[in-house]
């Protein structure tokens, strides 16, 4: 019992920690273009370029999920927004070749998926103030 105790207590830990581990922009800046860099053989100039207008990017996504006074749709309009910019900005770089593996890429890219934002504490109790004030 106590070895099931502990697996247990070990592997909800194990989760928290997991889930707990955001990836920095600069993370996902470097994930995206390591993935653009092979799948359009960039040269080192364009990787520069690229690298710069990613991360510039990926700091703008991080700033607007962290804006709680955003709702998730607007937050969504915002970085589609974002990357639309983004995208402009390297097809400029390429050439006609790397142009269309790049539309491919933005076409096969996954969508957005921004978290719902969470209901102030204050908000809440006010919700629950309410509610029992009907019942009674």
């Amino acid at each position: 019992m106590k070895k099931l105790f502990l697996t247990g207590l070990g592997f909800f830990l194990a989760m928290s920690l997991t889930f707990a581990q955001q990836a920095t922009p600069e993370e996902n800046a470097t994930k995206i273009v390591t993935e653009l860099v092979t799948k359009l053989t960039l040269n080192d100039e364009q990787k520069t370029a690229v690298s710069t207008i990613v991360l510039d990017q990926e700091k703008a996504v991080a700033a607007l999920i962290q804006d709680s006074t955003t709702t998730a749709e607007v937050k969504k309009e915002r970085i589609t927004k974002l990357q639309g910019e983004s995208d402009s900005k390297i097809a400029l770089l390429l050439t006609d070749e790397q142009k269309a593996a790049f539309q491919k890429y933005i076409e096969e890219r996954p969508a957005i998926d921004i978290p719902a934002t969470p209901t102030p504490p204050t908000e809440q109790k006010e919700n629950n103030n309410e509610n029992s004030n009907q019942q009674q």
